[in-house]
């Protein structure tokens, strides 16, 4: 009798859920957190709002969340690697011009494609070199090419936008603008879905490969993945990379959707990507956060940013509370990591 009383009390005894939450990885607990303040962020926009819910201002929501999640995508690898990436919006902005200027000579669109995301691994193996082999920090290895890039950019194009309408064939422009500016049937764009797909494969890289297990390895402990034998200095050049590509991606779907490319494209992308990532749950410090993190970060700042359009807030104004969100952000984990350790 006493060991059934025991099952039964195993059975009807109130659950720990207080434990539960205490069990699980940093990166989840900051993901609820986030996703409970996009909830209720959503639930008041709406509420005050009715504009907010109509469906061509949801479309457009999503749209402006595409180049916070990709860049953010991107930059998220460089911060769980203990990097960052200060030079996405002008890599962006160079991809951009390189596929329209390659689609205006003539050149096929898949080729031009791929020379822009060429220029964006390009990028990120520069960076790389810079911060691993010559032993710059991320900082000011990436503010120094974040200068080269655009003003390689302006250099390119004299300084001056070029449009998709220059370039010869008609259907080229077409098929062009439906990577950034199409929609299929049921109204939602194919650069949301793009963005979503990149993600997934992204995810699946970062959380279940070799190569991202190393990436988690270098961020939480430099040191130690080197004695572990891991390739450090490989490991986080391919990290700039992936940034770089995600940049490039981004540029080609920001001048397919706007049927033109300019070297002012992208500027400060770079920072509000990394508060959205930082928003979401990827730690500044290295070593923490997954994509899911970053998606959830570009929705919020996404959502944050459109409710302050509708209000008709400054555009100064959401400048200043983009960087007060990223300084409380940086404080909240600053404060984590003294009480944990």
């Amino acid at each position: 009798m006493s060991g059934l009383f025991k099952i039964g009390s195993g059975i009807f005894a109130p659950r720990d859920r207080s434990g539960a939450f205490s069990n699980l990885s940093v990166a989840t607990k900051k993901a609820m957190l986030s996703g409970s303040l996009l909830i209720a962020m959503y639930a008041a926009f709406a509420f005050f709002n009715p504009l907010f819910l109509q469906a061509t201002n949801q479309i457009n929501l999503l749209q402006q969340i595409v180049t916070f999640s990709i860049i953010g995508y991107g930059l998220t690898f460089c911060l769980v690697c203990g990097g960052t990436d200060l030079s996405a919006g002008a890599s962006m902005a160079l991809s951009g011009i390189i596929v329209v200027w390659s689609l205006q000579v003539g050149v096929p669109l898949w080729a031009a494609l791929l020379l822009a995301m060429a220029m964006g691994i390009l990028t990120g193996i520069l960076n790389g070199f810079t911060i691993e082999i010559l032993g710059v920090v991320p900082f000011i290895a990436t503010l120094g090419t974040q200068w080269v890039y655009r003003g390689i950019a302006n250099v390119l194009i004299n300084g001056n936008p070029i449009y998709t309408v220059d370039i010869p064939s008609k259907e080229v422009q077409e098929a062009f603008y439906v990577l950034g500016g199409g929609r299929t049937s049921f109204w939602l764009p194919y650069s949301v879905i793009i963005t979503l797909v990149y993600g997934v494969l992204l995810a699946v890289l970062l959380s279940k490969s070799k190569v991202g297990r190393q990436i988690y390895a270098c961020g939480s402990n430099h040191e130690a993945a080197k004695l572990s034998g891991i390739n450090v200095i490989g490991t986080r050049m391919f990290a700039y990379c992936v940034s770089g590509f995600s940049a490039a991606l981004c540029g080609i779907l920001v001048s397919s959707r706007l049927s033109s490319a300019q070297p002012t494209a992208g500027q400060g992308y770079e920072l509000e990507a990394i508060v959205a990532a930082v928003l979401g749950g990827v730690s500044i410090n290295g070593g923490e956060g997954n994509i899911v993190n970053a998606m959830i970060g570009a929705l919020t700042m996404g959502v944050l940013r459109n409710g302050l359009n509708l209000f008709r807030v400054n555009s100064f104004w959401q400048m200043a509370i983009t960087g007060f969100i990223l300084v409380v952000a940086c404080a909240v984990e600053a404060r984590r990591r003294r009480r944990s350790g």
